[in-house]
């Protein structure tokens, strides 16, 4: 399992985005200290920076280097400066969904349900959730160092806590969330998170009410049915049932998703935010898709 021992800051994607291409030996032991220089970070957390660009989906490691993913560089070539709140929430669905490598990150969102709360009650159901799958319980040193300090830097280094109001701090060591639809995702981007968990669960259609449970993106993205309901409706119209729709015959609220690479969906966003229309921008996003799988031809790119 990977060690967070940190969390992370805007700062270190921006520059991941913009030195790894000419540093791809950024994140090995040997060049820990030249990782100093350029991220601009100590020692241990140039660590914390390679595991959390992996786990958000930027850089993989490639036979003995690191080069960066498909999504970054679309982010490296549309906004290596990552100012748009858009790419920030195709980062938090990586980090929050099923299965990711910040495990604790996706129990926030996937697993705890209160939006007030202090330490200790946070703390009661990570431990409770860590002991179902493993035999010795979780430390007090692992919880420190390993899991709620990361989580809250994560939140404090970057605009998912304050600015989408996922993480804020209250008097007397308390807590807060806002509440469900605080901050609303880019139809584009929650697109992208649902053609990226039906590809993962390996379906092309799915009831409106499975995407509000654990792992589902109106879980994720902090929808509720209706919030979740609208979203999807623009999806189909925007697109013009190109991505995805819900159709509500007979009260069914089925929710029909067409086997099209996520990724198109991160360029075609990017495109809208250039001017043009939702369907061009559709159709630049798949042959910019296609460009990228010439050029890189590795297994992991699209994961």
């Amino acid at each position: 399992m990977a060690e967070f021992k940190f969390g992370f800051e805007e700062s270190w994607f921006r520059l991941i985005i913009k030195k790894l291409p000419n540093h791809p030996e950024l994140f090995l032991p040997k060049a820990v200290e030249e990782a100093q220089g350029i991220l601009r970070i100590g020692k241990l957390k140039v660590g914390a920076a390679k595991v959390w660009a992996e786990s958000a989906g930027i850089i993989t490691k490639k036979k003995s280097q690191f080069v960066l993913t498909a999504l970054g560089h679309l982010i490296r070539k549309h906004d290596p400066d990552m100012d748009d709140d858009g790419i920030w929430w195709a980062i938090h669905y990586n980090l929050a969904k099923q299965n990711s490598p910040a495990w604790f990150y996706s129990f926030y969102f996937n697993g705890f349900e209160h939006d007030i709360f202090d330490r200790q009650y946070l703390e009661d159901e990570l431990r409770a959730w860590w002991n179902k799958d493993h035999e010795k319980p979780m430390t007090d040193s692992t919880f420190d160092k390993l899991i709620f300090s990361p989580l809250i830097q994560v939140f404090e280094g970057t605009r998912l806590g304050k600015d989408f109001g996922f993480f804020q701090p209250q008097a007397k060591n308390n807590f807060c969330r806002q509440s469900i639809g605080y901050k609303l995702p880019p139809a584009a981007i929650a697109a992208y998170s649902l053609l990226d968990w039906a590809r993962e669960q390996q379906r092309q259609s799915v009831h409106l009410e499975k995407l509000l449970e654990s792992g589902g993106i109106g879980k994720i993205l902090r929808l509720d049915r209706t919030l979740l309901d609208e979203i999807l409706i623009k999806i189909g119209d925007q697109y013009n049932k190109q991505v995805a729709w819900v159709s509500h015959t007979a009260g069914l609220n089925s929710v029909s998703i067409m086997d099209l690479e996520p990724l198109t969906l991160i360029s075609a966003y990017y495109h809208e935010l250039e001017g043009e229309t939702p369907e061009a921008a559709l159709e630049k996003g798949k042959a910019e898709i296609i460009e990228l799988e010439k050029m890189q031809t590795t297994p992991t790119l699209f994961s």
